[in-house]
Protein backbone atom coordinates (compact mmCIF):
# COMPACT_ATOMS: atom_id res chain seq x y z
CA UNK A 1 0.00 0.00 0.00
CA UNK A 2 1.37 3.46 -0.76
CA UNK A 3 2.13 5.82 2.40
CA UNK A 4 0.65 9.05 2.50
CA UNK A 5 3.79 11.14 1.71
CA UNK A 6 4.33 9.26 -1.83
CA UNK A 7 0.66 10.07 -2.73
CA UNK A 8 0.48 13.76 -1.63
CA UNK A 9 2.79 14.57 -4.37
CA UNK A 10 0.30 12.93 -7.15
CA UNK A 11 -2.99 14.79 -4.80
CA UNK A 12 -4.81 17.03 -6.98
CA UNK A 13 -4.54 20.27 -5.79
CA UNK A 14 -7.53 22.09 -3.41
CA UNK A 15 -8.32 25.07 -5.97
CA UNK A 16 -9.78 27.42 -3.15
CA UNK A 17 -8.59 29.59 -0.66
CA UNK A 18 -6.57 28.75 2.26
CA UNK A 19 -9.96 28.16 4.19
CA UNK A 20 -11.92 26.20 1.36
CA UNK A 21 -15.83 25.61 2.23
CA UNK A 22 -17.18 22.45 3.60
CA UNK A 23 -18.61 21.77 -0.07
CA UNK A 24 -15.44 22.49 -1.88
CA UNK A 25 -13.21 20.36 0.95
CA UNK A 26 -15.97 17.46 0.44
CA UNK A 27 -15.96 17.61 -3.22
CA UNK A 28 -12.01 17.73 -3.51
CA UNK A 29 -11.65 14.44 -0.98
CA UNK A 30 -14.34 12.71 -2.92
CA UNK A 31 -11.87 13.14 -6.44
CA UNK A 32 -8.28 12.07 -4.12
CA UNK A 33 -11.17 8.83 -2.74
CA UNK A 34 -12.08 8.36 -6.55
CA UNK A 35 -8.75 8.61 -8.16
CA UNK A 36 -7.67 5.66 -5.09
CA UNK A 37 -6.59 7.61 -2.18
CA UNK A 38 -6.92 5.34 0.69
CA UNK A 39 -7.72 6.13 4.37
CA UNK A 40 -4.66 7.19 5.75
CA UNK A 41 -3.86 9.92 2.70
CA UNK A 42 -7.59 11.33 2.99
CA UNK A 43 -6.78 11.70 6.72
CA UNK A 44 -3.82 12.96 6.46
CA UNK A 45 -5.37 15.87 3.94
CA UNK A 46 -8.11 16.44 6.78
CA UNK A 47 -5.06 16.72 9.51
CA UNK A 48 -3.84 19.35 6.97
CA UNK A 49 -6.93 21.16 6.32
CA UNK A 50 -8.17 20.99 9.52
CA UNK A 51 -4.87 21.38 11.53
CA UNK A 52 -5.89 18.75 13.89
CA UNK A 53 -4.62 14.83 14.01
CA UNK A 54 -7.41 12.59 13.00
CA UNK A 55 -8.30 8.79 13.48
CA UNK A 56 -10.60 6.59 12.05
CA UNK A 57 -12.03 3.93 14.00
CA UNK A 58 -14.48 1.35 13.67
CA UNK A 59 -17.85 0.66 15.57
CA UNK A 60 -16.01 -2.22 17.36
CA UNK A 61 -13.49 0.58 18.36
CA UNK A 62 -10.61 -0.49 16.03
CA UNK A 63 -8.00 1.52 14.93
CA UNK A 64 -8.92 2.04 10.78
CA UNK A 65 -6.51 4.28 10.14
CA UNK A 66 -4.77 7.52 11.23
CA UNK A 67 -3.53 11.03 10.02
CA UNK A 68 -0.05 10.16 10.96
CA UNK A 69 0.05 6.93 8.66
CA UNK A 70 -0.53 4.03 11.38
CA UNK A 71 -2.94 1.38 10.03
CA UNK A 72 -5.22 -0.99 12.09
CA UNK A 73 -6.31 -3.31 13.39
CA UNK A 74 -5.83 -2.98 16.81
CA UNK A 75 -8.25 -2.01 19.32
CA UNK A 76 -7.78 1.94 19.83
CA UNK A 77 -11.13 2.93 21.89
CA UNK A 78 -13.94 1.40 23.81
CA UNK A 79 -16.88 0.02 21.44
CA UNK A 80 -19.29 1.31 23.87
CA UNK A 81 -17.45 4.95 23.60
CA UNK A 82 -17.96 4.96 19.84
CA UNK A 83 -21.22 3.98 19.68
CA UNK A 84 -22.81 6.50 22.07
CA UNK A 85 -20.80 8.86 20.03
CA UNK A 86 -21.99 7.48 16.75
CA UNK A 87 -26.10 7.95 18.65
CA UNK A 88 -25.92 11.06 19.65
CA UNK A 89 -24.61 12.34 16.16
CA UNK A 90 -27.61 10.48 14.64
CA UNK A 91 -29.88 12.51 17.22
CA UNK A 92 -28.39 15.22 15.88
CA UNK A 93 -26.47 16.25 19.09
CA UNK A 94 -25.55 20.09 18.92
CA UNK A 95 -22.02 19.25 20.52
CA UNK A 96 -20.09 15.71 18.72
CA UNK A 97 -19.27 13.63 22.17
CA UNK A 98 -15.65 12.86 23.04
CA UNK A 99 -13.87 9.65 22.62
CA UNK A 100 -10.83 8.43 24.43
CA UNK A 101 -8.45 6.11 23.23
CA UNK A 102 -6.23 3.44 24.59
CA UNK A 103 -3.20 5.19 24.51
CA UNK A 104 -4.91 8.66 26.25
CA UNK A 105 -5.31 10.50 22.82
CA UNK A 106 -8.86 12.16 23.11
CA UNK A 107 -11.02 13.51 19.91
CA UNK A 108 -14.20 14.88 19.65
CA UNK A 109 -16.59 11.97 17.25
CA UNK A 110 -17.99 12.28 13.70
CA UNK A 111 -20.27 10.00 12.71
CA UNK A 112 -19.11 8.20 9.65
CA UNK A 113 -22.19 6.58 7.84
CA UNK A 114 -24.86 6.56 5.25
CA UNK A 115 -28.37 4.95 5.59
CA UNK A 116 -28.00 1.85 6.95
CA UNK A 117 -24.23 1.85 6.39
CA UNK A 118 -22.35 2.63 9.71
CA UNK A 119 -18.46 2.46 9.14
CA UNK A 120 -17.66 3.94 12.57
CA UNK A 121 -16.56 7.59 13.48
CA UNK A 122 -13.95 10.06 12.33
CA UNK A 123 -12.11 11.63 15.58
CA UNK A 124 -10.49 14.90 15.52
CA UNK A 125 -8.19 15.76 18.20
CA UNK A 126 -8.87 18.31 20.96
CA UNK A 127 -9.58 21.26 21.29
CA UNK A 128 -11.70 21.50 18.32
CA UNK A 129 -13.51 24.42 16.85
CA UNK A 130 -16.79 24.81 15.16
CA UNK A 131 -15.07 25.40 11.60
CA UNK A 132 -12.48 22.07 12.04
CA UNK A 133 -15.89 20.04 12.98
CA UNK A 134 -17.25 21.20 9.90
CA UNK A 135 -14.61 20.13 7.61
CA UNK A 136 -14.42 16.61 9.54
CA UNK A 137 -17.85 16.46 8.45
CA UNK A 138 -17.33 16.99 4.68
CA UNK A 139 -14.35 14.62 4.68
CA UNK A 140 -16.95 11.61 5.72
CA UNK A 141 -18.51 10.92 2.13
CA UNK A 142 -15.00 10.29 0.87
CA UNK A 143 -14.15 7.81 3.65
CA UNK A 144 -17.17 5.24 3.13
CA UNK A 145 -16.22 5.74 -0.94
CA UNK A 146 -12.81 4.19 0.44
CA UNK A 147 -14.69 1.98 2.64
CA UNK A 148 -16.88 0.21 -0.26
CA UNK A 149 -13.39 -0.90 -1.50
CA UNK A 150 -12.32 -2.70 1.55
CA UNK A 151 -15.59 -4.93 1.02
CA UNK A 152 -15.42 -8.15 -0.57
CA UNK A 153 -16.15 -9.07 -3.01
CA UNK A 154 -17.06 -5.78 -5.32
CA UNK A 155 -20.06 -6.19 -6.71
CA UNK A 156 -20.23 -4.34 -10.62
CA UNK A 157 -23.48 -2.85 -11.16
CA UNK A 158 -25.08 -2.22 -14.78
CA UNK A 159 -25.70 0.79 -15.96
CA UNK A 160 -29.06 0.49 -15.99
CA UNK A 161 -29.27 -0.88 -12.01
CA UNK A 162 -27.87 2.36 -11.33
CA UNK A 163 -30.17 4.55 -13.26
CA UNK A 164 -33.39 2.70 -11.72
CA UNK A 165 -31.99 2.95 -8.42
CA UNK A 166 -30.80 6.82 -8.81
CA UNK A 167 -35.02 7.43 -10.32
CA UNK A 168 -35.86 4.94 -7.09
CA UNK A 169 -34.36 7.41 -4.76
CA UNK A 170 -32.39 7.42 -1.94
CA UNK A 171 -34.20 9.22 0.68
CA UNK A 172 -37.34 6.65 -0.13
CA UNK A 173 -37.90 2.66 1.13
CA UNK A 174 -36.95 0.60 -1.20
CA UNK A 175 -39.69 -2.37 -1.83
CA UNK A 176 -38.46 -5.80 -0.94
CA UNK A 177 -38.73 -8.63 -3.34
CA UNK A 178 -40.24 -11.47 -2.90
CA UNK A 179 -38.72 -14.58 -2.83
CA UNK A 180 -36.15 -13.35 -5.31
CA UNK A 181 -38.68 -13.45 -8.08
CA UNK A 182 -37.50 -10.04 -10.04
CA UNK A 183 -33.86 -10.07 -10.51
CA UNK A 184 -34.00 -6.51 -11.58
CA UNK A 185 -35.92 -5.28 -9.04
CA UNK A 186 -33.69 -7.00 -6.59
CA UNK A 187 -30.91 -5.43 -7.56
CA UNK A 188 -31.92 -2.18 -7.29
CA UNK A 189 -33.18 -2.65 -3.71
CA UNK A 190 -29.88 -4.17 -2.48
CA UNK A 191 -28.24 -0.95 -4.57
CA UNK A 192 -30.29 1.35 -2.56
CA UNK A 193 -29.90 -0.60 0.71
CA UNK A 194 -25.90 -0.47 0.17
CA UNK A 195 -26.11 3.55 0.79
CA UNK A 196 -24.82 6.54 -0.70
CA UNK A 197 -21.28 5.74 -0.61
CA UNK A 198 -21.81 2.84 -2.93
CA UNK A 199 -24.22 4.36 -5.48
CA UNK A 200 -21.30 6.78 -5.86
CA UNK A 201 -18.78 4.12 -6.66
CA UNK A 202 -21.51 2.18 -8.94
CA UNK A 203 -22.01 5.44 -10.92
CA UNK A 204 -18.61 6.13 -11.19
CA UNK A 205 -18.09 2.73 -12.87
CA UNK A 206 -20.17 4.02 -16.05
CA UNK A 207 -18.46 7.50 -15.83
CA UNK A 208 -21.00 9.57 -13.71
CA UNK A 209 -19.83 11.27 -11.35
CA UNK A 210 -22.84 12.47 -8.84
CA UNK A 211 -21.23 14.43 -6.64
CA UNK A 212 -20.85 16.75 -9.30
CA UNK A 213 -23.80 18.88 -11.37
CA UNK A 214 -25.56 16.03 -13.65
CA UNK A 215 -29.09 16.37 -15.03
CA UNK A 216 -30.91 13.01 -16.24
CA UNK A 217 -31.87 12.66 -20.10
CA UNK A 218 -35.14 11.51 -20.95
CA UNK A 219 -35.37 10.07 -24.65
CA UNK A 220 -38.17 9.17 -26.87
CA UNK A 221 -38.62 7.22 -30.20
CA UNK A 222 -42.03 7.92 -32.42
CA UNK A 223 -40.79 6.35 -35.65
CA UNK A 224 -41.97 2.89 -37.04
CA UNK A 225 -38.56 1.00 -36.42
CA UNK A 226 -38.47 -0.15 -32.88
CA UNK A 227 -35.66 -2.47 -33.87
CA UNK A 228 -33.59 0.22 -35.52
CA UNK A 229 -34.40 2.51 -32.54
CA UNK A 230 -32.78 -0.29 -30.08
CA UNK A 231 -29.81 -0.62 -32.63
CA UNK A 232 -29.32 3.23 -32.34
CA UNK A 233 -28.92 2.91 -28.54
CA UNK A 234 -26.91 0.35 -28.29
CA UNK A 235 -24.36 2.44 -30.90
CA UNK A 236 -24.39 5.34 -28.83
CA UNK A 237 -20.76 6.32 -26.80
CA UNK A 238 -23.12 6.38 -23.15
CA UNK A 239 -24.61 3.44 -21.19
CA UNK A 240 -28.45 3.61 -20.71
CA UNK A 241 -31.51 2.53 -19.30
CA UNK A 242 -33.68 1.46 -22.27
CA UNK A 243 -37.59 1.31 -21.32
CA UNK A 244 -39.27 0.83 -25.17
CA UNK A 245 -39.79 3.79 -27.10
CA UNK A 246 -37.89 5.65 -24.18
CA UNK A 247 -34.15 5.64 -22.78
CA UNK A 248 -32.78 7.28 -20.12
CA UNK A 249 -29.09 8.32 -19.45
CA UNK A 250 -26.87 11.17 -17.23
CA UNK A 251 -25.52 14.37 -18.75
CA UNK A 252 -22.60 16.21 -17.55
CA UNK A 253 -21.00 19.62 -18.32
CA UNK A 254 -23.38 21.57 -20.69
CA UNK A 255 -26.56 19.57 -20.94
CA UNK A 256 -28.42 22.04 -23.75
CA UNK A 257 -25.41 21.41 -25.85
CA UNK A 258 -25.27 17.55 -24.73
CA UNK A 259 -29.08 17.11 -25.68
CA UNK A 260 -28.45 18.41 -28.98
CA UNK A 261 -25.76 15.95 -29.34
CA UNK A 262 -27.77 13.10 -28.37
CA UNK A 263 -30.63 14.22 -30.74
CA UNK A 264 -28.46 14.78 -33.82
CA UNK A 265 -27.02 11.47 -33.36
CA UNK A 266 -29.72 9.38 -33.25
CA UNK A 267 -31.74 11.01 -35.77
CA UNK A 268 -28.66 10.22 -38.09
CA UNK A 269 -28.97 6.46 -37.22
CA UNK A 270 -33.06 5.69 -36.96
CA UNK A 271 -33.71 9.22 -39.44
CA UNK A 272 -35.05 12.73 -39.26
CA UNK A 273 -37.74 13.62 -36.78
CA UNK A 274 -38.16 10.91 -34.97
CA UNK A 275 -36.27 11.43 -31.40
CA UNK A 276 -37.38 13.57 -29.10
CA UNK A 277 -34.59 14.42 -26.07
CA UNK A 278 -34.91 16.32 -22.74
CA UNK A 279 -33.67 17.37 -19.59
CA UNK A 280 -34.53 17.82 -15.88
CA UNK A 281 -32.83 20.58 -13.37
CA UNK A 282 -29.43 20.23 -13.08
CA UNK A 283 -28.73 18.94 -9.46
CA UNK A 284 -25.40 17.92 -6.92
CA UNK A 285 -25.58 14.43 -5.42
CA UNK A 286 -27.46 10.99 -5.89
CA UNK A 287 -30.22 12.34 -3.64
CA UNK A 288 -31.56 14.62 -5.77
CA UNK A 289 -31.18 12.56 -8.95
CA UNK A 290 -34.87 11.12 -8.83
CA UNK A 291 -35.57 14.85 -8.82
CA UNK A 292 -33.99 15.66 -12.12
CA UNK A 293 -35.72 12.15 -13.18
CA UNK A 294 -38.90 13.35 -12.18
CA UNK A 295 -38.55 16.92 -14.44
CA UNK A 296 -37.81 14.93 -17.42
CA UNK A 297 -40.28 12.16 -17.41
CA UNK A 298 -42.82 15.06 -17.26
CA UNK A 299 -40.93 17.08 -19.80
CA UNK A 300 -40.76 14.04 -22.29
CA UNK A 301 -44.60 13.56 -22.14
CA UNK A 302 -45.04 17.65 -22.54
CA UNK A 303 -43.01 17.63 -25.54
CA UNK A 304 -44.58 14.26 -26.86
CA UNK A 305 -47.79 16.41 -26.48
CA UNK A 306 -46.49 19.64 -28.23
CA UNK A 307 -48.33 20.24 -31.49
CA UNK A 308 -45.06 22.06 -33.04
CA UNK A 309 -42.80 18.78 -33.13
CA UNK A 310 -40.49 20.83 -31.29
CA UNK A 311 -37.11 17.86 -30.96
CA UNK A 312 -36.15 18.97 -27.93
CA UNK A 313 -36.90 20.69 -24.25
CA UNK A 314 -34.28 20.82 -21.51
CA UNK A 315 -34.99 22.17 -18.31
CA UNK A 316 -33.62 25.45 -19.66
CA UNK A 317 -35.38 25.72 -21.43
CA UNK A 318 -38.57 24.84 -20.20
CA UNK A 319 -40.07 28.22 -19.52
CA UNK A 320 -43.16 28.05 -17.26
CA UNK A 321 -42.86 24.56 -16.43
CA UNK A 322 -39.64 25.34 -14.79
CA UNK A 323 -41.58 26.62 -11.55
CA UNK A 324 -44.87 24.60 -12.20
CA UNK A 325 -42.64 21.25 -12.00
CA UNK A 326 -42.50 21.58 -8.42
CA UNK A 327 -45.65 22.44 -7.51
CA UNK A 328 -47.85 19.96 -6.41
CA UNK A 329 -50.35 18.58 -8.98
CA UNK A 330 -53.37 19.07 -6.34
CA UNK A 331 -52.65 23.13 -6.12
CA UNK A 332 -51.82 22.88 -10.22
CA UNK A 333 -55.40 21.40 -10.44
CA UNK A 334 -56.95 23.89 -8.34
CA UNK A 335 -55.17 27.07 -10.20
CA UNK A 336 -55.98 25.65 -13.02
CA UNK A 337 -60.03 24.90 -11.73
CA UNK A 338 -59.95 28.51 -10.30
CA UNK A 339 -58.68 29.92 -13.50
CA UNK A 340 -59.91 28.21 -16.49
CA UNK A 341 -62.93 26.51 -14.75
CA UNK A 342 -65.84 27.95 -16.64
CA UNK A 343 -64.30 27.47 -19.97
CA UNK A 344 -62.20 23.67 -18.84
CA UNK A 345 -64.63 21.43 -20.99
CA UNK A 346 -64.34 23.67 -24.20
CA UNK A 347 -61.20 22.58 -26.17
CA UNK A 348 -61.91 25.43 -28.84
CA UNK A 349 -62.04 28.21 -26.16
CA UNK A 350 -59.33 26.65 -24.28
CA UNK A 351 -57.04 26.95 -28.30
CA UNK A 352 -58.83 30.39 -29.05
CA UNK A 353 -57.43 32.04 -25.59
CA UNK A 354 -54.34 30.04 -26.00
CA UNK A 355 -53.49 31.55 -29.20
CA UNK A 356 -54.80 35.21 -28.26
CA UNK A 357 -52.33 35.35 -25.42
CA UNK A 358 -49.24 34.36 -28.07
CA UNK A 359 -50.66 36.58 -30.55
CA UNK A 360 -51.10 40.03 -28.29
CA UNK A 361 -54.98 40.06 -29.23
CA UNK A 362 -54.54 39.80 -32.75
CA UNK A 363 -57.61 38.60 -34.48
CA UNK A 364 -56.39 38.46 -37.43
CA UNK A 365 -53.22 35.92 -36.61
CA UNK A 366 -55.86 33.94 -34.29
CA UNK A 367 -57.98 34.02 -37.61
CA UNK A 368 -54.85 32.51 -39.53
CA UNK A 369 -53.70 29.80 -37.21
CA UNK A 370 -57.02 28.39 -36.13
CA UNK A 371 -58.58 28.80 -40.34
CA UNK A 372 -61.47 30.83 -38.71
CA UNK A 373 -63.15 33.42 -39.71
CA UNK A 374 -62.26 36.48 -38.19
CA UNK A 375 -65.75 37.04 -37.24
CA UNK A 376 -65.67 34.10 -35.44
CA UNK A 377 -62.61 34.96 -33.55
CA UNK A 378 -64.03 37.73 -32.23
CA UNK A 379 -67.07 35.61 -31.08
CA UNK A 380 -65.22 33.01 -29.28
CA UNK A 381 -63.13 35.67 -27.38
CA UNK A 382 -66.19 38.07 -26.16
CA UNK A 383 -67.89 34.21 -25.03
CA UNK A 384 -64.42 33.76 -23.40
CA UNK A 385 -64.31 37.07 -21.62
CA UNK A 386 -68.12 36.66 -20.56
CA UNK A 387 -67.57 33.49 -19.09
CA UNK A 388 -64.21 33.90 -17.17
CA UNK A 389 -65.52 37.68 -16.18
CA UNK A 390 -62.30 38.95 -17.27
CA UNK A 391 -60.22 40.94 -19.84
CA UNK A 392 -57.29 38.58 -21.44
CA UNK A 393 -55.62 41.15 -22.56
CA UNK A 394 -55.33 42.90 -18.87
CA UNK A 395 -51.31 42.60 -18.71
CA UNK A 396 -51.93 40.96 -14.51
CA UNK A 397 -54.77 38.77 -16.29
CA UNK A 398 -52.71 37.43 -19.32
CA UNK A 399 -49.93 36.38 -16.92
CA UNK A 400 -52.38 34.68 -14.38
CA UNK A 401 -54.15 33.10 -17.81
CA UNK A 402 -50.83 31.65 -19.36
CA UNK A 403 -50.10 30.37 -16.15
CA UNK A 404 -53.20 28.62 -16.27
CA UNK A 405 -52.68 26.99 -19.64
CA UNK A 406 -49.34 25.93 -18.90
CA UNK A 407 -50.43 24.32 -15.72
CA UNK A 408 -53.35 22.33 -17.76
CA UNK A 409 -50.92 21.56 -20.41
CA UNK A 410 -48.41 19.94 -17.81
CA UNK A 411 -51.10 18.21 -15.78
CA UNK A 412 -52.57 16.92 -18.98
CA UNK A 413 -48.98 15.24 -20.10
CA UNK A 414 -48.48 13.81 -16.44
CA UNK A 415 -51.62 11.90 -16.78
CA UNK A 416 -51.39 10.72 -20.65
CA UNK A 417 -48.93 8.16 -19.43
Amino acid sequence: MSRPGELAAARPRLAVAAAPSPAAFAQWLAELAFGGAGWPELLAAVAERTGAACRLVAETGELLAASDGRVGPRRDAAPDDVRRALAAGRAGGAVPVQVRCADGWTGRAVAVGAGPRRLGALLLAEPVAAGQLALAVAATTALLIEAVRHESPPVVRDAATVLRALRDGLGESPTPTVGGADPVRAGVVGLLRAGEAELLRAAAAHGWRLDQPHAVAGIAYTGEQPRRWASALSWLDRPMLAEGRRAWTLLHGDVEREVTRLRVRLDQIVGAGQVRVVAGALVTGPARTAASFRDADRLLRLLLRAPDGRPELPFGQAGLAQVLLAVPDERLRWFVHRHLGPIAHRDDLLRTLDCWLATGGSRQAVSERLHLHRNSVGYRVGLIKRLLGVDPLDPQTVAVLRTALAARELLAASEAG
